[in-house]
């Protein structure tokens, strides 16, 4: 095995490996408000959603901080494991500092937030059978995208983490993963928010099916606020685009939704139904039909899919021929 590299470690992004991927929206910060979004959103999260890898993390054996440079084990077999990365530019080039997680590593990880990076992660695995990273239970990241080469930035902040499905699929692990996210999506003003299939992209179910021209979210977030850029189980409306979908009351009636709840910013948080696992082509349909005047025109393509890979939760039907 090479040397380990953050930028891949612990993390498969094969959709048919049954991670789903959860992201909010926003323009990007001042440094002031940047660190404060950054901390509830790394520290609070890693708490939130991996509290008992966390524990045995800041409890257990001390992690060889060598294992990041060098081809030797991480750790005991079966072992939590986690490192954290800043990136940051150095000239037109991106340069990142990983770090193995411990106490002091952390503590760095999370003062370097007072200068806003490029990107902040914290990524965690669990240790296979030879010591080395394997399955992971959560990554999560603020990053700011790149709109074409690495120097070059948009104004905006993409908040994300990847979990197992296995997570939605349990009720009690679901409320965390949503109580969470309704945490913080109450104290930003979110231009969109989704959990979707992750596909190492960051691309939304409609993004990965409507085109041509496809378009990448590097190109589709900037407009966030005009487009909604998907629909999923549990979806961020901006405040933008509410009126175009009749406002919170009349999203209500349509019996789309589980839950709508208007945001302190205005924006609206929309749940498909109860239970992840209830999300049926019925449901998915309904949300679609829902929310269709504010979706981008066009008909999704269909495309084969690799063995064990699920369907996307899609209608393929044009969103701007969708009469109320």
């Amino acid at each position: 095995m090479s040397p380990l590299d953050v930028s891949d470690v612990c993390w498969d992004t094969r959709m048919r490996d049954g991670y789903l991927y959860a992201e909010i929206n926003l323009e990007w910060p001042d440094p002031a408000a940047y660190e404060e979004m950054a901390r509830a959103w790394l520290d609070c999260g890693f708490t939130a959603l991996a509290g008992g890898h966390r524990l045995a993390l800041e409890t257990g054996p001390k992690l060889p901080p060598e294992a990041m440079r060098r081809n030797i084990p991480c750790g005991p077999p079966h072992a939590a494991w986690g490192f954290v990365s800043i990136a940051r530019h150095d000239g037109r080039q991106l340069r990142r500092s990983n770090r193995v997680i411990s106490a002091r590593s952390l503590s760095w990880f999370l003062k370097q937030l007072a200068e806003p990076p490029r990107t902040a992660t914290i990524g965690l695995s669990v240790l296979d059978e030879h010591g080395y990273p394997g399955r992971s239970p959560l990554r999560i990241t603020v990053n700011r995208p790149e709109a074409g080469h690495p120097s070059e930035a948009i104004d905006w902040a993409v908040l994300s983490f990847q979990i197992p499905e296995a997570d939605l699929l349990d009720a009690a692990r679901q409320e965390a993963v949503l109580g969470f996210l309704r945490n913080i999506s109450e104290s930003l003003d979110p231009s969109f928010g989704n959990i979707t299939y992750h596909d190492g992209l960051g691309k939304t179910g409609l993004e990965r099916t409507l085109g041509p021209p496809w378009r990448s979210p590097k190109e589709t977030i900037p407009t966030s606020r005009q487009t909604l850029r998907g629909y999923e189980w549990w979806t961020i409306c901006p405040k933008e685009l509410a009126d175009a979908v009749g406002g919170a009351n009349a999203l209500r009636t349509t019996g789309a939704f589980h839950e709508v709840v208007r945001l302190s910013s205005g924006a609206l948080w929309l749940q498909a139904t109860k239970h992840y696992r209830d999300y049926s082509t019925d449901a998915y349909s309904a949300v679609f039909h829902a929310l269709a005047p504010a979706l981008p025109p066009g008909t999704p393509k269909h495309f084969d899919q690799r063995p064990g890979e699920p369907s996307e939760r899609i209608v393929y039907r044009d969103a701007s021929a969708v009469s109320r």
